[in-house]
Formats: structure tokens, sequence, C-alpha cells
């Protein structure tokens, strides 16, 4: 996951906050961010006393100085919510096994396709057929008012 372009459905099902992560450090430290801090709070200091200091020094070790300087300035004094992204991981997830799943079967089986993505994601056949058969979402909910 390291551009929007291949996030497709997953984007919209992302939390308001971490698109603005992404809007201001980028994708793949905002990912690095979630990895290493989703589902907790994250108190962002002002980088100017020993405790602030200690917070700036743990952030810049997951996502860099430049982007913990600009997080800093952006919720400076804040504590932030880092969302687990679960239904986009998931959905990231889905995306990609069915994409696997078309690589697969250009040379295989559908069904040793789904025993080989069942062994690699750890879960039943039953379960990848599932997934197999979801459709996409489309790129976008909103519907026209007109």
């Amino acid at each position: 996951m390291t551009d929007l372009s291949r996030m497709g459905e997953a984007y919209q099902l992302l939390p308001e906050s971490v698109k603005t992560f992404i809007g201001l450090i980028g994708l793949t430290k905002s990912v690095r961010l979630i990895q290493a801090w989703g589902g907790t709070t994250f108190p962002v200091g002002k980088n100017q006393r020993k405790g602030g200091q200690i917070r700036f020094a743990a952030l810049a070790e997951v996502v860099g100085t430049d982007a913990a300087e600009i997080l800093t300035r952006h919720y400076s004094g804040e504590v932030i919510a880092v969302p687990r992204c679960w239904r986009a991981m998931l959905a990231l997830r889905n995306q990609k096994m069915r994409a696997e799943f078309d690589d697969i079967t250009t040379t295989e089986t559908a069904i040793h396709a789904v025993s080989t993505l069942a062994r690699r994601y750890e879960m039943t056949e039953r379960r990848v057929w599932e997934i197999l058969n979801q459709i996409d979402l489309p790129e976008s909910r909103q519907e026209t008012l007109f």
C-alpha cells in the first residue's frame, strides 16, 4: 500500500483523521503510523519540554523527523486517536487476493488458485471463495443530486 491509486475502494473506508494524516505526511508514513499505533491515542507534544521531546522522538522513529515535525506543527498539544483502519485494510487484502487469483488462474485452475490463496492468507477455501465472489465497491459512494 504505497500510493492512493492502488487503494481504490479502501480509500473511501478510511476515517477522516487518516485522510488528514495522508494529506499531511503521505500514504507510506501514514501507514507506518497506523501499523505502529493503530487503535491507540497519541499525545502530540510541542517538542519544548522533556515529555514533548520524548514523544517527538517516538513519533520520529516511526514516521521520520520531517513527518514528525509536520504532525507536531499540525496537532501540537493535542491527543490524536490513531485508528486501526480495519475495514480499509480488509478491503485492501480482499482486493489483493482477487488480483492474485486472476494472476494464478492464467496458468492454473481456479481450484488450485483457491487452495494456494487459502494457505497464503491462512483461511479456509470456503472463505476464499466468498471473498472472490464479492463485488468490488464502486469508486465513489456519493450519489448525484440531479
